[in-house]
């Protein structure tokens, strides 16, 4: 058309109008390899993009298998227990040779000293609480002794801990051992120096040692041990082959234990 301002438009432009290369304003000049290396540029990021959400992903879902499969662990090998956010696990070579009083154990023998070792892993030790739903989940009998906690204010049931328990009772041993040191001597303190008879003492250490029996024999140690002379013990008649039970165990951390259970406490005394 004369004058016109439109002019026809040939076919292999058209095509480039309506494609994607319409898009560079110098696009006549670029060679078609380059066009190519720029689509490939883009399906490579957005490979790489997928590649690294696929591997945040892969990682979140391992973390999350471990805690569940460390919480599933412990489910199977202990009874529910309000302290199971407290144990960590680790490893502990024991330190025990013929005769403990050579490594100066602070728990062997009797005295002051000895004494305030066993309280503070034994007898220094509250009480906590549990609620009404840790009770029923753990089978308890609903007559138990209900508290309030002293700070909450909350209604629950007074709870004791195991371990404890168990060191409550072993340290009765020890003092019975060394009954001439604490029987009848209430000064001191302690139940063989507050036993009222030797028939209350002698029953308590019966509760004690069959509480021990069960427990060791529930747990059931397998760990192993060799045979092995020691040398430094010829002069004190040990010169055969004794038990070598300095050996490893995967043991459970006593300290954050006692920590939680006494940030946790709502009884110190037998009255409440």
């Amino acid at each position: 058309m004369p004058g016109s301002k439109y002019h026809a438009v040939a076919v292999d432009e058209e095509r480039r109008v309506g494609g994607v290369e319409w898009l560079h304003p110098d696009l006549d000049n670029q060679p078609s390899s380059g066009l190519h290396l720029r689509k490939h540029w883009v399906w490579l990021a957005h490979a790489v993009l997928l590649s690294v959400s696929m591997t945040f992903f892969a990682l979140s879902l391992c973390m999350k298998g471990t805690l569940s499969s460390e919480s599933d662990l412990l489910s199977q090998i202990s009874t529910y227990s309000p302290l199971f956010p407290a144990v960590k696990y680790e490893p502990v070579k024991f330190d025990l040779t013929p005769i403990p009083k050579a490594r100066g154990s602070p728990y062997i023998g009797y005295g002051p000293e000895v004494d305030k070792a066993w309280d503070y892993i034994a007898n220094d030790i509250g009480d906590i609480m549990i609620t009404e739903a840790e009770r029923k989940q753990l089978g308890l009998s609903p007559d138990s002794l209900k508290i309030q906690h002293p700070k909450t204010g909350e209604w629950g049931y007074r709870a004791g801990v195991e371990v404890f328990h168990q060191l409550h009772c072993l340290n009765l041993l020890r003092q019975a051992i060394y009954k001439d040191e604490y029987y009848g001597k209430k000064e001191i303190g302690g139940d063989v120096g507050d036993a009222d008879g030797a028939e209350d003492l002698f029953g308590h250490l019966d509760h004690c040692i069959e509480a021990l029996r069960q427990n060791l024999m529930c747990h059931g140690d397998v760990s192993v041990f060799t045979f092995k002379k020691f040398p430094e013990f010829y002069d004190q008649g040990i010169d055969d082959e004794w038990p070598d039970f300095e050996v490893k165990h995967m043991c459970r951390n006593f300290e954050a234990l006692r920590k939680w259970n006494n940030d946790h406490v709502a009884a110190w005394d037998h009255n409440v």
